[in-house]
């Protein structure tokens, strides 16, 4: 039985320039770290290198999405799997995007910590939000902010410190670059529970991942945010402190 067509697997997704990756040694500790949790053993660092070099030959920028599976996986038999297999896709990247008006929902993502292949609930409410004239769904268990459908989530309040919720989320590569180069530059930010009725009390919100790393929030439900070029900046440069690396 072919793993492919089953929806049992995990993935990352990076931007390649160049064949150079900002943050790749974060990707690829994601891979290792969510195939022992949903595999049960590691995936070989050399074999994802060298799919996504074969992926990307030739191409000056790629978006990437790199997907671990067990070819024989059977769902029924829930044994070790032996082989793993490393599927790799390039896509043309998409160009920068304006900002997002999201709406929350009460949806909490299967085993959130691990970025795996179970993306139906997902997509499903971001149509929902889209179909209520929302561009995307911001995910808000209990009433406390957690994670976009693909994106963290990130808050300037009043006093300048950038604010991460502590809800159960995806830890994204591209909030881990951002966090480490506020540290660098010095910048104060945090992370703490945020719900809903936190909301009014931010000056500006921002989604991160990992092909869009800093993207502005216009609003959350009814909480309107203004641009603020300024600290959109500051997280951009943050980001950016990381050297990119050599697939």
């Amino acid at each position: 039985m072919s793993g492919a067509p089953i929806n049992y697997g995990h993935f990352t997704s990076m931007l390649v320039e160049r064949g150079r990756v900002r943050g790749l040694a974060r990707h690829l500790e994601r891979l290792e770290r969510d195939a022992w949790v949903v595999f049960g053993r590691g995936v070989a660092e050399g074999d994802v290198r060298a799919a996504i070099r074969e992926a990307v030959a030739g191409d000056e920028v790629v978006a990437v999405k790199v997907t671990v599976v067990a070819p024989e996986y059977d769902p029924r038999d829930q044994v070790v799997a032996e082989d793993l297999e490393v599927v790799v896709q390039a896509f043309p990247p998409r160009g920068d995007a304006g900002p997002l008006k999201v709406r929350t929902c009460g949806y909490r993502r299967d085993l959130p910590q691990v970025k795996h292949v179970g993306t139906f609930g997902l997509f499903y409410q971001r149509r929902l939000a889209r179909m209520a004239g929302f561009d995307d769904a911001l995910f808000a268990p209990d009433d406390e902010v957690a994670e976009g459908s693909t994106w963290n989530i990130c808050f300037r309040d009043a006093a300048g410190t950038i604010v991460w919720p502590s809800a159960p989320a995806l830890p994204g590569v591209s909030t881990a670059l951002i966090q480490n180069g506020l540290s660098r530059l010095g910048h104060k930010h945090e992370i703490r529970q945020i719900t809903l009725d936190d909301l009014a009390g931010f000056e500006a919100a921002f989604a991160s991942n990992a092909l869009a790393p800093v993207r502005s929030i216009s609003g959350i439900d009814e909480h309107d945010y203004a641009e603020d070029a300024e600290t959109a900046a500051l997280l951009r440069r943050a980001h950016d402190l990381v050297p990119e690396e050599r697939v």
